[in-house]
């Protein structure tokens, strides 16, 4: 004896198939979606970073080598004043107040570094001295 299905069991069951499959596929674009939407509100911009903290003063050391590279100068970094982070998806931007002395007067500057958010490296971006 063969077993038959009739073409209206076989219609209700593709269309169980298909609303199982669109059951899925809404539960993980929620979830998805769900992730996407909470990133930005873990990061609060702008951060106000601890200067005393040695990753922020590497990068104030980082940002007056660099400088002192570009520009032939030879600062020599006295203090760090403060450290602001604006993170955004993209990058995270790294404004810096410092003090750097050229050998005989010490002046205020301010750098502005970048990090790419797929790379763990900062880039000098600007460095000029303050008003």
């Amino acid at each position: 004896m063969a077993f038959t299905v009739s073409s209206k069991e076989g219609s209700m069951r593709s269309y169980c198939h298909i609303m199982l499959f669109l059951f899925l596929l809404d539960s993980l674009c929620y979830s998805s979606l769900a992730t996407v939407t909470a990133w930005p509100v873990v990061y609060k911009s702008p951060m106000i970073l601890n200067v005393e903290e040695a990753w922020v003063i590497e990068m104030a050391i980082l940002a007056v080598k660099e400088h002192n590279k570009r520009s032939k100068a030879n600062l020599k970094l006295e203090r760090l004043l403060s450290c602001v982070a604006d993170v955004s998806p993209i990058d995270t931007i790294y404004i810096l107040q410092l003090l750097a002395r050229d050998g005989v007067h010490t002046h205020k500057y301010t750098a502005q570094l970048i990090q790419p958010a797929s790379s763990s490296a900062c880039k000098l971006r600007r460095f000029e001295r303050a008003p």
